[in-house]
């Protein structure tokens, strides 16, 4: 791990004595806001014809494991820094082969910078303590501290005034440390260890309160301890710094300047939409820089997405997509163009840096593209005029009818695939043409997705009972799908993020996807897929093994096993509370176990995890009713829970759970 400290020191999960001599290979990438031009070592413009090749030839560079800068991943080395080395040095005619590039404890590469000649070290922060113990050619990236908390805390900085009210994890002698000094934060509320690993679960058991480390390192060694890029949240940013090669003392001006001209080039060549090779390199590795340069598209499908009255992309999906962007730390809004659904397939294709959303996966249109999700279901459905008096029990009725869908849809090819005639099907742009042409009798029953047809039919200023839905066709979930060509860790990184807006509680108790559906659509009745009865027997049966054994019992809950989550129905799985509210077991979600709900509320304002308590500890069982997601489902919706009270084999109480959504 880089320092911002004159002496070299130890770094995180590495033993300093072993050093690995490895190859690379060349990726393109991202990352936060770099600068463009780059002041030269000398005082004239560096020139990439005064390097002498047999100069380059001899150097040889040294590197740490230190994701996303630079890391070793399946026997190769990789990383913003590396990839912008090779692109570097095939600039200047001699690329660096594997021989040249070694990965190795900080401090050993520190050391060899200092002290042998035609050696580079990156990357390294400059600084005034390190000016003229190096030659320098960059920077290479901007890099940021951020100070990290767990989502369900109420923790909120606005200003480094507010840091001295918090205990801060931070690594032993880092950087983080002289920052947070600077910003006014006592010594005695810093909380020093030695790796990110042990501040990451201190963190998640709250005996610190924030964690300080760079922010894209913080992401991709809590993705590696939890398996979620964001399963921490950035409540403040701390200064910036700059990350550069640094080049041992004697290396030649020519070779260093030779150097900083290719940095220079590969800043200032731009492509035909702006970005510059630096740009690209780093923003395959950086999620908050990668995501910026991705082109957004979708189609009029209200109330998913839509073109707003102010002519902007609006809906469900586009909050999400929102909501995405603000979570990983990216500076801009997301540009989102509403577009023709053929029109947005073509260039989800042809291009290799476009999102198209919300898109249902089929096996025609799967290898087509990478798919990230699903973040919301559909039912699809056939709409008629409650005045045409018309009946559909089955797909050979529907062709007696001429149905309107719109082109390129899923629903067109449910219709087909259920064994519709084509020549049955008339096709529009947009729902709500269609549904003005069902009023004019040019179509007789109308196929689109249910929220949709609701939502256009109110919008029209239609009063909801003049139609009815007379035949569910089919149910799907929905997607954002990728160009090929957009990098893994960007496609990994935004299904992180997507699992993060939908299932993380925050302080209030429910998650920023509740939030969104209760915005957009308020809340709704779910049709019961099993019986109260069912939920009562889960409860008991789960109660009697917590009786029995309760350590083992909450291991089978959370891994998900049945029966606490039904192989049958997704809505039907179990959950336990302390009486206390923390949940202790949880088999659909095991990020809320460990969370405490007291004082937390539904979208609603309903605090029902406490009547739940309460009940329980006055009753023993009984019902709360309340607003949640249904799971797989697109709305909010009415819900009940039963609720047990139950003494584990541990002697503690704990009040055992499983709820039904209200018909």
């Amino acid at each position: 791990m880089e320092r911002c400290f004159k002496e070299p020191l130890h770094i995180l999960s590495m033993n300093s004595n072993r050093q690995t001599t490895i190859g690379f290979t060349a990726i393109v990438i991202v990352f936060i806001s770099c600068v463009s031009a780059v002041c030269s070592i000398n005082f004239f413009e560096p020139q990439i014809s005064s390097i002498n090749p047999n100069d380059l030839a001899q150097l040889r560079y040294y590197t740490e494991q230190y994701p996303p800068y630079n890391y070793i991943e399946n026997g190769q080395i990789k990383g913003v820094s590396v990839e912008l080395l090779s692109a570097i040095t095939q600039k200047l005619g001699a690329q660096a082969t594997p021989r040249q590039i070694n990965l190795t404890a900080w401090t050993d590469g520190y050391q060899e910078a200092l002290t042998q000649n035609n050696t580079v070290l990156f990357s390294t922060v400059r600084l005034p303590e390190r000016e003229n113990l190096f030659k320098w050619a960059g920077p290479i990236c901007t890099y940021q501290y951020a100070l990290f908390a767990g989502w369900d805390t109420t923790t909120a900085v606005n200003n480094t005034v507010e840091l001295k009210n918090y205990r801060i994890g931070v690594i032993t002698d880092d950087a983080a440390i002289p920052l947070l000094l600077a910003a006014g934060v006592d010594r005695s509320h810093l909380v020093n260890e030695t790796s990110a690993e042990v501040l990451i679960e201190k963190l998640a058991h709250g005996t610190i309160d924030l964690w300080c480390y760079p922010e894209e390192v913080g992401r991709h060694i809590t993705k590696e301890e939890t398996g979620n890029y964001y399963a921490f949240n950035v409540v403040y940013r701390l200064k910036q710094v700059d990350l550069y090669y640094a080049f041992s003392i004697g290396t030649p001006d020519s070779t260093v300047n030779a150097f900083q001209a290719a940095i220079n080039e590969l800043k200032n060549e731009k492509d035909n939409r702006g970005f510059s090779t630096h740009d690209m390199i780093l923003g395959q590795y950086i999620p908050a820089i990668g995501f910026a340069h991705l082109n957004y598209l979708t189609e009029e499908y209200t109330p998913f997405n839509y073109q707003g009255e102010h002519g902007e992309a609006t809906g469900i999906s586009v909050e999400i997509l929102q909501s995405i962007f603000s979570r990983s730390g990216v500076k801009a809004a997301p540009n989102v163009k509403v577009v023709p659904l053929v029109e947005g397939f073509q260039q989800a294709q042809q291009d290799s840096s476009t999102c198209l959303f919300s898109i249902v996966r089929t096996p025609e249109r799967e290898p087509n593209y990478n798919w990230v999700g699903p973040f919301s279901k559909v039912t699809f459905v056939v709409y008629s005029e409650v005045d045409s008096n018309l009946s559909i029990a089955s797909v050979e009725d529907l062709n007696m009818y001429r149905i309107g869908t719109v082109n390129h849809t899923i629903e067109y090819d449910l219709l087909v695939g259920q064994g519709v005639d084509s020549s049955n099907i008339v096709l529009a742009s947009t729902p709500a043409e269609l549904l003005q042409m069902l009023q004019n009798d040019q179509i007789d029953v109308w196929a689109v997705g249910e929220l949709t047809g609701h939502y256009e039919i109110n919008n029209a200023g239609l009063d909801t009972k003049q139609f009815e839905q007379l035949y569910t066709i089919g149910e799907k979930e929905v997607y954002f799908i990728f160009s090929r060509n957009v990098p893994n860790l960007l496609i990994d990184a935004f299904q992180h993020a997507i699992e993060a807006v939908r299932n993380q509680k925050d302080a209030q108790g429910f998650s920023e996807y509740e939030r969104i559906i209760y915005r957009n659509l308020g809340v709704g009745y779910a049709k019961q897929t099993f019986s109260n009865s069912q939920v009562v027997a889960l409860v008991e049966q789960t109660a009697d093994a917590i009786r029995q054994n309760a350590t083992d019992a909450f291991l089978h809950i959370n891994a998900g096993e049945s029966p606490y989550k039904s192989t049958q129905y997704t809505s039907l799985y179990v959950f336990a509370y302390d009486t206390n509210a923390t949940m202790v077991a949880h088999a659909d979600n095991i990020l809320l176990v460990g969370v405490n709900f007291h004082g937390k509320t539904d979208v609603a304002g309903t605090p029902f995890r406490d009547y739940i308590i309460q009940g329980a500890l006055s009753n023993g069982k009984g019902w709360v009713d309340y607003v949640y997601s249904n799971i797989g489902q697109t709305n909010l919706y009415y819900k009940t829970t039963y609720y047990q009270l139950v003494t584990g084999s541990d002697g503690v109480q704990y009040v055992v759970c499983s709820g039904n959504f209200k018909n």
